[in-house]
């Protein structure tokens, strides 16, 4: 899944899931995805005669995709520091729409937690990872969470809580597999595993 393009006059090593497109063949009018312009000079000179543009010193944004940058020649700091934020905008554009709700069977009463199970098991599509304690499902929209031992604590047996959710997942993560696949992303994001179903459902499109 390609998260950011950079464009510019040299060769630059921007990692996985980024490309870098030297030479203005990697101009487009309207970009699909976050893109990052390298060079004041060069970048001036790419759109001369194309857009009535003037860049902008302080934010170096151009629009909501578009930024632009300063050469290592010509800002160093600048370069550097802006090639890491822009990376870091293209990791958290992906997860902006991500909602998350835990499903807490030590606050709901009986009637609600058993009609919030019913409602994510009739999803058409579950995608489930294990992660210790913590299980996380999403359905297309929302991802719900729910931790093991505090079923544990109510005298339920987690093993077989856990089976019941493998049996209604439409896909049941191998997580050892998925983390390292994901790596990239678990270091974006704190580690935070509640992320894993959701990527994976929206890598599977792409890939």
């Amino acid at each position: 899944m390609l998260l950011g393009r950079i464009i510019s006059e040299t060769d630059i090593d921007v990692g996985k899931r980024f490309e870098c497109v030297v030479g203005s063949v990697g101009i487009i009018e309207e970009p699909t995805i976050p893109t990052l312009y390298v060079g004041m000079t060069y970048t001036n000179r790419l759109f001369e005669g194309m857009y009535d543009i003037e860049l902008d010193i302080l934010t170096r944004r151009m629009n909501e995709i578009e930024f632009w940058t300063f050469s290592r020649k010509e800002q160093r700091s600048y370069h550097t520091n802006d090639l890491y934020d822009f990376k870091r905008f293209c990791y958290e554009r992906v997860i902006a729409d991500v909602k998350y709700e835990f499903i807490d069977p030590l606050l709901l009463s009986d009637e609600e937690h058993t009609k919030k199970f019913n409602e994510v098991k009739g999803e058409e599509r579950l995608i489930t990872c294990n992660v210790g304690d913590m299980v996380y499902i999403y359905d297309g929209t929302t991802t719900y969470g729910i931790n093991l031992m505090f079923y544990q604590f109510m005298g339920l047996d987690r093993t077989k809580l856990l089976a019941r959710v493998k049996a209604f997942s439409t896909v049941f993560l191998n997580t050892e597999e998925i983390l390292i696949e994901y790596n990239d992303f678990m270091e974006e994001y704190n580690h935070d595993k509640m992320y894993l179903p959701y990527l994976y459902s929206i890598m599977s499109y792409v890939n």
